[in-house]
């Protein structure tokens, strides 16, 4: 595996294959494309880890995560939007709040050169843009953007045997410059285990912004009444006060709850973990410290759009401006490069789909 996250156990190959003339009735990575409505025509890779694990990623939308279930139960949140194709999105539009007509499923990538609300900033160096004032999106000018499929499959040979897809994302404008994200992301066979690994580089001849949010949502039934967020080694900067109670039930006010937290210094590794002690669901994000400093926690409360959004992140403040000031806000020069790593686990009581209604 690519990263150092959690351990896994790795099954029995040869046995497996006394069962299975094909590992695909154990285990499968397969490419598919949606065929209608506002999905028509995004491309899917739809993974199973052969250990109750199911993930979709979304190939044309960010190469991000869309449903992630445990034995049939999904975790990840989800809304209306579907996985609406790209070339139906305008991140500008709606006063630049474009992103919320695409957010849905476990995963929105948020960047690669702007985070959090909509601004209107300087570029970083005079360059060759007839205008140095740049207009920023809701989380960025990348996010939502269709991926180049490089590769996928199944590494039945490695010492620990895992399906894999490798995707890239390019952010570009003529005279302004380009980011390019590179994603790995390994599931091990048998396991409820995600690694992920991205390198974001700078491919145009001015240095740029670089900024990241990795936007996670889970929902029903693993977000309840009840349900438990720990957050250990961080401090709370700002947001909403006692941001990890433990949850409420759903809300008939639409009620969003936003805070941050700069995670300690000292420690390689930040970890943050949901889990519903009615129904033993548990999930885990592991990240790098050096790369997300910061931990971005929304809590949604309200009627029919009920779910946690678990955002580690490399700036903690509200703006750009204050970003810059306090030194929180990334550059990266013509060929630099900044890599991420992070890590989910889920765990479950072998709950059924019935169960969880």
């Amino acid at each position: 595996m690519s990263g150092d996250g959690f351990p896994v156990s790795t099954p029995d190959l040869t046995r497996l294959r006394t069962y299975h003339a094909d590992l695909a009735a154990y285990a499968d990575i397969r490419l598919v494309t949606l065929s209608d409505g506002a999905e028509r025509g995004v491309r899917v890779l739809e993974l199973r880890s052969g250990g109750g694990l199911e993930l979709e990623v979304v190939v044309d939308r960010g190469f991000d995560l869309g449903r992630l279930a445990i034995n049939g139960v999904t975790v990840s949140w989800h809304c209306a939007n579907g996985y609406r194709a790209p070339w139906l999105l305008n991140p500008s539009s709606d006063k630049g709040q474009g992103f919320l007509r695409a957010n849905n499923g476990f995963l929105s990538t948020c960047g690669f050169d702007h985070i959090r609300q909509p601004e209107t900033d300087l570029l970083a160096d005079q360059g060759v843009y007839p205008n140095r004032e740049i207009d920023y999106p809701l989380h960025g000018h990348g996010a939502h953007q269709p991926a180049r499929l490089i590769s996928y499959g199944f590494e039945e040979d490695a010492e620990h045997p895992y399906l894999w897809c490798e995707g890239e994302i390019v952010q570009t404008m003529q005279f302004h410059g380009t980011l390019k994200l590179r994603r790995r992301i390994e599931v091990p066979l048998g396991s409820t285990e995600i690694s992920m690994h991205d390198r974001v580089v700078n491919r145009g001849p001015t240095e740029m912004s670089h900024m990241m949010l990795y936007h996670f949502n889970i929902g029903h039934p693993l977000v309840a009444k009840g349900c438990q967020i720990d957050l250990p080694h961080a401090q709370h900067v700002w947001g909403q006060t006692d941001p990890l109670d433990a949850f409420p039930e759903p809300q008939l006010d639409q009620n969003n709850g936003l805070s941050v937290f700069a995670m300690d210094e000292d420690r390689a590794a930040g970890i943050c973990t949901v889990s519903n002690p009615e129904n033993g669901l548990e999930l885990a994000l592991r990240f790098q410290q050096e790369s997300l400093p910061f931990f971005q926690l929304l809590r949604m409360t309200g009627q029919g759009t009920y779910g946690i959004g678990l955002e580690p992140c490399t700036a903690g403040k509200r703006s750009r401006s204050e970003a810059r000031a306090a030194n929180e806000m990334g550059f990266l020069k013509p060929g630099e490069h900044r890599d991420y790593q992070l890590d989910i686990s889920l765990k479950s009581k072998a709950l059924t789909r019935s169960e969880s209604a």
